[in-house]
């Protein structure tokens, strides 16, 4: 299948669908496959049934979507798309389904982000600071450094109608997206390999100026290596399927992301110092392809709305519970926690990226941080 949908995109770049404007025309009824089967029911209300049986305002046509995970089931957004998927078919009686691949079976972030623009995959948990990269700019605002205090500031957001404005961005933007959702995720930290920590002294704690010149593995975006930049450090894109081979054989020195995701792929054995810095959150966003989208009635958008919702309380519970979780195994399973004892210094090495920015994602910036959401 990933094999397939590398050849879609291939092919479909060459012809230059996926330039930012989007696509013409509606889709129905997506190919179906063998999508997972895992999670749990989603707390949601079934819409009024019509004398049929089939629910009011279902406009007669069956979909199926697919939607593409990168991590496992063991993760928090791979958990709120479980419960999108029983929401979805819940409140649609079944008229509209999901089929969802985990651990990147349907590719990589950067062909899952393509494949959305040109039709070839209907669903994905893209992150906010992906987006950019993809013509929609003022999302990206929240995968900025140091944005958020913590992961319940960023869930405030998420509910909030700045929340809501942010998401309504990527469709304006017109580049073949709608974004239906946030999924939120906990603070991306760093993580550092035996090799490297060894050549650092054995430190007890960790300092910005330790990351001086280290090679991390962050995602294919311009958001992450302008981060890593700022930080000293000498950021590499690399693919996330590749990122453990990568770490083993000392391709990189380092990476970032939470800390369930570092435990949940075991990127602990072979990266088995974690480094709390915090800075950036993984500002999850479950994204459509637009056309596809479009194809639905006013009603049928609903009912994914209202899934989009159920996932993202399943996502902030499941996360909560896991963070913590994960920290408490650190020990038994060998994992040197290093704390940052300088944050100042790594806020303040951010801080230029945000006078690049365009104005209005520097007003964005102001609201969060002045809590004017």
């Amino acid at each position: 299948m990933k094999k397939l949908v590398s050849c879609a995109l291939a092919l479909a770049m060459t012809l230059s669908l996926a330039a930012c404007g989007g696509n013409s025309g509606g889709t129905s009824t997506p190919a179906t496959g063998s999508g997972s089967q895992q999670g749990g029911a989603a707390n949601s209300g079934a819409p009024a049934s019509s004398s049929s049986g089939d629910p009011e305002g279902w406009s007669g046509t069956d979909y199926t979507f697919t939607w593409n995970e990168v991590n496992g089931d063991d993760y928090g957004a791979t958990q709120g798309a479980y419960a999108f998927r029983d929401a979805i078919e819940e409140l649609s009686g079944g008229h509209i389904k999901m089929e969802i691949y985990t651990n990147g079976t349907l590719g990589s972030e950067a062909e899952s982000m393509q494949g959305i623009q040109m039709g070839t995959l209907d669903m994905f948990r893209g992150n906010a600071s992906s987006l950019p990269n993809y013509g929609a700019e003022i999302i990206g605002s929240t995968g900025l450094p140091y944005v958020f205090k913590d992961m319940e500031q960023f869930q405030a957001v998420a509910e909030s109608s700045l929340g809501d404005e942010l998401l309504q961005s990527v469709e304006d933007a017109n580049c073949g997206y709608v974004a239906l959702g946030w999924l939120v995720e906990g603070p991306r930290s760093m993580f550092i390999t035996p090799a490297v920590y060894e050549r650092l002294g054995k430190p007890t704690e960790f300092t910005i100026d330790l990351m001086s010149g280290l090679k991390v593995r962050v995602p294919e975006t311009d958001l992450m290596i302008n981060t890593m930049d700022a930080l000293g450090a000498s950021a590499t894109a690399i693919a996330y399927s590749e990122l453990y081979t990568s770490l083993q054989s000392g391709v990189v020195d380092a990476a970032e992301n939470g800390v369930t995701s570092y435990m949940s792929n075991s990127f602990n054995e072979v990266a088995p110092y974690f480094i709390t810095d915090a800075h950036t959150f993984g500002c999850g966003v479950i994204l459509m392809n637009a056309n596809k989208w479009n194809a639905l009635n006013d009603t049928e958008k609903g009912w994914m709305q209202q899934a989009a919702l159920a996932a993202r309380t399943a996502c902030y519970e499941y996360n909560q519970t896991q963070e913590q979780a994960c920290f408490d195994s650190f020990g038994e399973k060998g994992i040197t926690l290093l704390e940052v004892t300088d944050i100042e210094k790594w806020q303040e090495a951010c801080a230029p990226l945000y006078a690049q920015q365009s104005q209005e994602i520097q007003d964005i910036i102001a609201r969060i941080q002045g809590g004017n959401y």
